[in-house]
């Protein structure tokens, strides 16, 4: 997610023919907006061709050029230009886990809101992958074009040699399944992952929980939380699963994947389909995919996980414009199906998985139909509230309780309370 390489980017003729005129670069006589990304490997050529379709069919009144800058630096480099007032992009990719930087005092972007409405599109997309990790106080402030909805992802070939019965319906079956299979093989059916977050957020938003409740304060200590990190620390302590100290998504992660020492991963299409496919290519067919078990008998089987959204500056000369832009490229067939088949990027677009191509068979995961699963499951994902202290309560929440809870023997309960204390001091010295 924040792999990036620096350098500019021209489009729709920019370079030698563009000039300046009071400090805004112009083509034959039309402004040109400046968009910022970080992932120029990744997101930035669905950007370009969604600007080179636009172009066609829209013949807007301006032109847009993007920038692409490391994942830090260019994060950082907007806060530093909405504080000075000028100087940053009018478009802009911003990730998860850095929107919350942006919402201290008043948000720096426009929202999106009205304009969706005006578009009767806002109850189009799936909205908790698509404008929930950029909604603050009811304001959508950025759009997002990956569906992150999580599933349970295997060996399927590992699964059918050691007899394990799928689909696994409860988490209680997994843990009966898990202690088989170690037993049975020596190797395990999952990891537990105590230097990250990533998988206790999926399965505690999977019941209802999260890091904040909806009036924005943390809920780190709740049941849901503490069901989770219990399940996990006693899947550690029984043996059928192992610490993970590599990071989470890394190629050493995967390499446990690809040579069978672990048989199941939980997550997002960007992990268990873009990563598993760079990293161990030679395991193609060789897995299946499921929801998540259940914890509850009517209780969703998925979550969401990640993803980087689209947003406007409110410095942007031409808010309107770029905002139809933005709206435009992620509910608009050909630009997201471009998305799709470049990198297997399932669009938050509901009327999308009409088409006949988001639910074709996949090849690597044993021809299953995974836009299909993906959109069946998705109305399942629990909505959940972002807060401008993202940043620093789910470090708090890794530093304080996922990791002492999973390494050094502190209570469950302990440490998410510990964890809780600590996500509050943060917000109160910041707030008073």
């Amino acid at each position: 997610m924040r792999a990036a390489a620096g350098g500019a980017l021209a489009l729709g003729g920019l370079g030698a023919s563009a000039c300046s005129q009071t400090g805004r670069k112009t083509v034959d006589g039309k402004p040109v907006l400046s968009m910022w990304a970080f992932s120029r490997d990744g997101r930035v050529p669905w950007h370009e061709e969604a600007w080179r379709l636009y172009r066609r069919a829209k013949r807007p009144d301006f032109e847009l050029e993007i920038l692409t800058l490391p994942f830090q630096q260019m994060h950082d480099k907007i806060l530093v230009a909405a504080q000075a007032g000028s100087g940053g992009p009018d478009i802009a990719d911003i990730e998860i886990s850095a929107f919350g930087r942006f919402i201290k005092g008043e948000p720096i972007f426009v929202d999106l809101t009205p304009a969706l409405r005006e578009r009767k599109l806002l109850d189009q997309f799936y909205r908790a992958s698509a404008t929930d990790p950029w909604t603050f106080e009811d304001r959508v402030y950025g759009l997002g074009n990956e569906l992150n909805t999580c599933l349970m992802v295997y060996r399927a070939d590992l699964y059918d040699a050691a007899g394990v019965t799928t689909p696994v319906e409860t988490w209680d079956q997994f843990a009966e399944e898990g202690r088989r299979y170690h037993r049975d093989t020596g190797k395990y059916l999952t990891d537990v992952e105590y230097l990250d977050w990533q998988e206790w957020w999926q399965l505690t938003l999977q019941q209802g929980g999260g890091f904040f409740d909806r009036s924005g304060r943390p809920a780190l200590d709740r049941p849901e939380g503490i069901r989770t990190l219990t399940y996990r620390r006693r899947a550690v302590e029984e043996g059928w699963a192992i610490r993970r100290s590599s990071d989470t998504g890394s190629p050493q992660q995967f390499a446990g994947l690809g040579n069978g020492t672990i048989a199941t991963m939980f997550g997002p299409a960007w992990y268990f389909s873009g990563n598993s496919q760079n990293y161990i290519p030679d395991t193609a067919g060789k897995w299946s995919l499921q929801p998540f078990p259940r914890w509850d008998p009517d209780g969703s089987r998925t979550a969401t996980h990640g993803g980087t959204g689209v947003c406007v500056t409110r410095s942007c000369p031409l808010p309107d414009e770029a905002v139809d832009f933005v709206i435009w490229e992620h509910s608009t067939m050909e630009s997201l199906l471009f998305d799709y088949r470049r990198r297997q990027t399932f669009p938050t677009f509901r009327p999308a998985y009409e088409d006949p191509a988001l639910n074709e068979p996949v090849k690597f995961f044993s021809d299953q139909r995974v836009g299909q699963i993906v959109s069946d499951l998705s109305p399942d994902i629990n909505s959940w509230s972002n807060s401008p202290f993202w940043p620093e309560v789910t470090q708090a929440t890794l530093r304080e309780g996922i990791t002492p809870a999973l390494s050094k023997d502190v209570e469950v309960a302990e440490a998410m309370r510990r964890a809780q204390e600590e996500a509050e001091k943060i917000i109160r010295l910041s707030t008073t």
